[in-house]
C-alpha cells in the first residue's frame, strides 16, 4: 500500500468525494447545528446550506433543507453560491403571516461534517423530534450525534 502526503491541510469543501465517502469519513465526527430564530422573511433569506424548521405552539410543523439554495429571495450570486430561494419572494406574505399569529421560524447553521450530510441530518430530526406536515421520513441509518446551540428551537430542548 503507498502512502500519500500532502502539501497542506484540506477540508471537506477543498475536495469533490461521493456522499458515501463523506458518510464514512464523518462517522464519529461531531455534528453541530448552529440555531438562528429569524422573526420575518427578510431576516432569513439570505441563508444558505441550512436546515430550517417551522415550528407552531412548540413542536415541529415543517423540517426543511436549502442545501444548494438560499431560504428566500430571487437568484442570485452571492459568495461561491449562485441559486435561487427555497421560498420565493411570493412565499414571504405566507411566512409573514404565519409568525405574525405565533410560528417561529429557525435556520440550522450546519458545521462541515453535518452540512456533508445534510440529507441524513434532516430526515434525523425529522424523525427524532416529530413533525406534522413532512412527507418524506424513513428509519436512521445509522446513530447521529448531533449537538444543537444558540436560539435552540422548543421543540428540540423540550424532548428528552
Amino acid at each position: 500500500m503507498q502512502t500519500y502526503t500532502l502539501d497542506k491541510d484540506l477540508s471537506l469543501s477543498d475536495v469533490e468525494v461521493c456522499p458515501l465517502f463523506l458518510g464514512l469519513f464523518t462517522q464519529g465526527v461531531d455534528m453541530e447545528i448552529t440555531w438562528v430564530q429569524c422573526t420575518s422573511y427578510d431576516e432569513a433569506k439570505d441563508y444558505s446550506r441550512i436546515i430550517y424548521l417551522h415550528e407552531w405552539n412548540r413542536e415541529p410543523f415543517y423540517w426543511g433543507k436549502a442545501h444548494n439554495s438560499f431560504f428566500g429571495g430571487h437568484k442570485r450570486k452571492r459568495d461561491e453560491l449562485e441559486a435561487s430561494g427555497r421560498y420565493n419572494s411570493g412565499y414571504r406574505h405566507w411566512i409573514e403571516g404565519c409568525l405574525q399569529h405565533g410560528a417561529k421560524l429557525y435556520i440550522g447553521q450546519l458545521n462541515e461534517a453535518a452540512l456533508a450530510n445534510i440529507d441524513e441530518i434532516e430526515n434525523y430530526l425529522i424523525h427524532t423530534y416529530g413533525h406534522k406536515m413532512n412527507t418524506k421520513v424513513y428509519e436512521p441509518r445509522r446513530k447521529l450525534s448531533v449537538s444543537h446551540v444558540g436560539d435552540v428551537p422548543s421543540s428540540i430542548n423540550d424532548k428528552p
